[in-house]
């Protein structure tokens, strides 16, 4: 199965902060773009904003699962919120597991001297980006089988 190409657009998603990455249109680079704070803007209209403004082609939303892969605590509020970007987003929505991708974004920081408990904005820019890499290395995966 040959995936289009255009830009794909990761969340990482947090009650309070949602960190985006953004690939290229050929979905070979990836960028961290932004993050929302969702107590300051709607983050539905302003992922569609993005959608628009890019042209991205499909959204890849993190799905939080436990180490022993059930449900994270807020696998809830990330069900609810793809059903919300489904009602309003032309492209697809797909949930993705995102363990580790915290975890890797806080080592990433501090090997580079910034400490992750001060700079929770980065831990969720680097965690967008991570899931968006893992996601793109998936597929390619997939596609060699």
């Amino acid at each position: 199965m040959e995936e289009s190409k255009g830009r794909i657009l990761a969340i990482d998603y947090g009650e309070v902060r949602i960190g985006v990455a953004v690939t290229d249109e050929l979905q070979i680079l990836v960028s961290p773009l932004e993050v929302i704070n969702t107590r300051k803007v709607d983050p539905v209209k302003r992922i569609f904003e993005i959608v628009e403004e890019k042209g991205v082609t499909e959204v890849v939303l993190g799905m939080p699962y436990l180490l022993s892969g059930k449900e994270g605590r807020l696998a809830g509020q990330v069900k609810k919120f793809k059903q919300e970007l489904e009602k309003i987003l032309p492209v697809p929505v797909i949930l993705y597991d995102e363990r580790f991708t915290s975890k890797i974004a806080e080592r990433e920081l501090r090997e580079r001297g910034i400490k992750p408990s001060r700079n929770r904005e980065k831990v969720d820019l680097f965690s967008a980006g991570i899931l968006l890499e893992d996601y793109l290395e998936y597929r390619k995966r997939r596609r060699s089988r």
